[in-house]
C-alpha cells in the first residue's frame, strides 16, 4: 500500500544534521570537480567525508548499487556509476548523493559546466533552466496545495526555454528510506492532482531535463546509467524539502549558482 510518511520531530532533526553535512559535502565535490580528475577520485572524496565524519551511506549497496555517488556526465541523465572516466573542459557533470544521519536520510544533486559557460554554452543554458525551474516552483509549495502545481510550473518553465522534460522520472519522497512514495513527475500529470503537501512530508525535489530528449534508454554495460535517448545534454539540481506547518524548508541544498 502507497503511504506517505510524515515524518515526527526526532526524525526531522536528524534530517536536518544530514542535510546539513550533505550540502558540505556537494561544496567540496563542486571544488573538487575540475578537468583532468576521474570520477572514481570524486567517489574516494565522498567516501572519505562519509566516514571521517561517522555518517551512514545511504545510496551505497541499494538495490545493489555499487558506490556513494550517481555521476553522470553529458547524455548520460542518472544514477551514473563513478568510473575511470577524467572530467575535460565542457563536460557537463551531474553530481547527486545521499547521506545517512542517525537514520535520516537526504537527497541532493547539482549539474555543473567543467571550466564554465564558455566551454559549452548549451549545457550552461540548460542546467541555468533547470534550476530556475526548481527555484520558481518550490513556491507553490503550500500545504493543502495539490503536487500538480508545482509539477505543472516546471514542466512550463522547460518547455519556455525550449528544453525538454524526461516524463518518465520521477521525485520523491525522502528521509526514512532513499526512496518513499509519493513517486511524483516533473510533467502536469493528472495523478498529481490528488496528491497535497502536508506538514511532515520531506520530499526530494529534481527536476530533470534535456535539450530535446523526453524518453531515456540503456546502454551496454550496466542496468544503472540512464542516458538521453537522442544522445543529447542532461540536466538535474535537486533540494531535499521539509513541509512545514505553513510553508517549506530546504534541508539539503545549494542555491546559488554553480555552473
Amino acid at each position: 500500500m502507497n503511504e506517505i510518511i510524515i515524518k515526527n520531530a526526532k526524525q526531522i532533526e536528524n534530517i536536518r544534521i544530514s542535510g546539513k553535512h550533505l550540502t558540505t559535502l556537494l561544496r567540496l565535490l563542486h571544488s573538487k570537480a575540475k578537468a583532468g580528475i576521474s570520477l572514481i577520485e570524486l567517489e574516494f572524496v565522498a567516501e572519505h567525508y562519509i566516514k571521517t565524519n561517522n555518517l551512514k551511506w545511504a545510496f551505497k549497496g541499494y538495490e545493489w548499487f555499487p558506490a556513494n555517488l550517481c555521476l553522470s556526465v553529458n547524455d548520460c541523465v542518472v544514477h551514473g556509476i563513478p568510473d575511470t572516466y577524467i572530467l575535460k573542459n565542457g563536460d557537463l557533470l551531474k553530481i547527486d548523493c545521499w547521506i545517512t544521519y542517525n537514520g535520516g536520510i537526504t537527497d541532493s544533486a547539482i549539474s555543473i559546466i567543467i571550466w564554465g559557460e564558455a566551454a559549452n554554452p548549451l549545457g550552461y543554458e540548460l542546467v541555468k533552466a533547470t534550476k530556475k525551474s526548481l527555484d520558481e516552483s518550490i513556491k507553490h509549495i503550500v500545504p493543502g496545495n495539490a503536487i500538480y502545481e508545482y509539477s505543472h510550473r516546471v514542466h512550463q518553465i522547460i518547455t519556455n526555454a525550449w528544453f525538454s522534460v524526461l516524463g518518465k522520472l520521477t521525485w520523491h519522497g525522502v528521509g526514512k528510506k532513499v526512496h518513499e512514495w509519493p513517486h511524483i513527475y516533473n510533467t502536469p500529470n493528472p495523478e498529481m492532482k490528488k496528491i497535497y503537501f502536508q506538514p511532515g512530508m520531506v520530499l526530494a525535489f529534481e527536476p530533470i531535463t534535456a535539450v530535446n530528449s523526453t524518453d531515456f534508454m540503456h546502454k551496454r554495460g550496466n542496468d544503472w546509467n540512464l542516458y538521453c535517448k537522442n544522445g543529447d545534454l542532461w540536466a538535474q539540481w535537486e533540494y531535499t524539502i521539509l513541509i512545514t506547518e505553513d510553508w517549506y524548508e530546504i534541508v539539503s541544498w545549494i542555491t546559488e549558482d554553480l555552473f
